[in-house]
């Protein structure tokens, strides 16, 4: 079956799936230089699922193997552990360059993507799940920091950090600019209504676009403004959007001029975010 076709498939069985079964939601988060945290947005009882001592700017889930994946980034490697687990346990998955800060999976056809930096230069790099396979996916990148995948559409979506946001084949052909920026640390995408969603470090403003540049406008003015207070994350899922307040654990709406309510204040900074839902039957 053609990789675009199974895709829409998967998808639409999943969707049928939700809707015999309940869902419990959680946003996994994680700290600076700290722990790797668990938040049920049910009870908002916090837990910390890994005490890390390392700094991890992103996190990317495997439904298929139930595998939590993220970069260390001053370690220079990537890591996995089982979830949900009674009991976690970090297994190294590769070594990788310098810094690897953003990461993405592809769980149909098992890949790991990241970026990694050297100063101002930078590049994609692409492995197998297991770590075998390295390749190098781009170069001569200007600090790329976050990286999201459209796997049903072939679409790869990078920030680099200081000059823009673009969007190319998987293979880094077709690259196509979707904004330029000044300072960006943390982008996610909404592939169901073709949409970009950044928080600018200057001003603290959560902005979205369009995927064809279009429609840009300002979502919510978190007032979190570097270099004292910084948003270093942001996550998207259905009309919610979740995102970091330096310490706080925020949430929004999608919707142009909403508000936002601080979900969780943590006595460190938040680096990264990822809402998951694991499925039990009712």
């Amino acid at each position: 079956m053609d990789v675009q076709i199974w895709l829409v498939y998967e998808y639409l069985i999943l969707n049928f799936t939700f809707g015999l079964v309940g869902a419990q939601r959680k946003l996994l988060f994680a700290t600076q230089n700290a722990s790797i945290k668990e938040f049920d947005l049910q009870t908002r009882k916090v837990t910390v699922l890994y005490e890390l001592g390392a700094t991890v700017y992103s996190i990317d889930y495997n439904f298929k193997n139930k595998q939590v994946y993220f970069p260390r980034y001053f370690n220079n490697d990537i890591m996995r552990f089982g979830y949900p687990e009674h009991c976690i346990i970090l297994h190294k998955v590769v070594s990788t360059g310098n810094r690897p800060a953003g990461l993405a999976i592809d769980s149909t056809r098992n890949h790991i993507y990241w970026t990694e930096s050297i100063g101002s230069f930078g590049r994609i790099v692409r492995c197998d799940l297991d770590g075998s396979n390295k390749i190098v996916i781009a170069q001569n990148l200007d600090y790329p920091f976050v990286l999201r995948l459209d796997v049903i559409n072939s679409w790869m979506y990078v920030v680099e950090r200081f000059t823009k946001i673009s969007k190319s084949r998987l293979d880094f052909t077709e690259q196509h600019l979707l904004e330029n920026i000044n300072s960006v640390t943390c982008m996610d995408i909404d592939m169901e209504n073709e949409r970009i969603y950044w928080i600018v470090d200057s001003t603290g403003n959560l902005n979205s676009a369009r995927v064809d540049r279009s429609d840009v406008k300002t979502i919510i003015k978190t007032n979190c403004k570097s270099p004292s207070c910084i948003n270093k994350a942001i996550d998207i899922f259905g009309t919610n959007v979740y995102f970091s307040n330096h310490n706080q654990l925020a949430i929004g709406n999608t919707s142009q001029g909403t508000d936002f309510t601080v979900l969780y204040n943590d006595t460190n900074r938040i680096d990264s975010i990822y809402s998951i839902s694991y499925i039990f039957m009712t």
